[in-house]
């Protein structure tokens, strides 16, 4: 599988786990929400070594450093409603940008 069709098939299976995290916290239902949650984050994980290493880096640090800081924040103090606000209105539309137009 070439480079870009590997972080587009990780960029995939990234967002379908925030989408679900943030489907699951809405409900209610934290236990499915945090297991897709912590998916959705070694995915990230994995996102930002194969984008680092890419011919054309897309995942910009200034973005995502205070957004994972807000995260840890709302982690400690166990924060569903402040961790699936940031999912949904932060991470979710900058991830989706920093993809958007890549090519095959």
């Amino acid at each position: 599988m070439t480079e870009p069709n590997l972080i587009k098939k990780r960029n995939a299976r990234f967002q379908k786990y925030l989408h679900d995290a943030v489907e699951h916290f809405r409900r209610g239902e934290d236990d499915p929400g945090m297991k897709e949650f912590l998916s959705s984050m070694e995915e990230l994980e994995t996102l930002v070594m194969l984008d680092q290493n890419s011919e054309d880096p897309r995942i910009d640090f200034d973005q995502l450093l205070p957004m994972v800081r807000g995260l840890y924040f709302y982690m400690q103090n166990q924060d569903i409603t402040g961790i699936t606000d940031l999912l949904e209105y932060t991470l979710i539309p900058l991830s989706q940008e920093w993809f958007e137009g890549r090519e095959d």
